[in-house]
């Protein structure tokens, strides 16, 4: 994976502390609700990985969904936004520092679908 650290809060729980956040959040929020109407009968169509770039309070950001297979045959969504930014950054790498929001949806083998636990998340953040 490379070298990676992240600093503070990468979910997006409400309050939201500035307009990055809210708008980062509030696409991550829409993406999941929109994706959740159409699990588990559509997973096929959850990318393995995508990423396009949009604008977040007036600056670029990278929104990726990507689909991960869990060891016990479940499938996790996640729901991932990234601004490179030198304020405040929550992730620092070797390839970019900026701010990292994630969050996810499990799909279990029998069809369930549920916000994705913090542990599962932690690779993503």
């Amino acid at each position: 994976m490379g070298f990676r650290i992240a600093i503070g809060q990468c979910d997006c729980k409400k309050p939201h502390r500035d307009p990055i956040q809210r708008g980062a959040c509030e696409r991550i929020e829409a993406q999941l609700q929109a994706w959740q109407a159409r699990l588990p009968s559509d997973l096929g169509a959850v990318p393995a990985e995508s990423s396009e770039v949009a604008e977040v309070a007036g600056r670029p950001a990278t929104f990726g969904i990507y689909k991960h297979e869990l060891p016990d045959g479940d499938t996790l969504v996640i729901f991932q936004a990234f601004i490179r930014t030198w304020s405040r950054p929550t992730h620092l790498s070797v390839g970019a520092i900026g701010r990292m929001y994630t969050e996810g949806l499990v799909v279990t083998r029998d069809g369930t679908v549920q916000a994705a636990p913090d542990e599962l998340m932690w690779e993503f953040r």
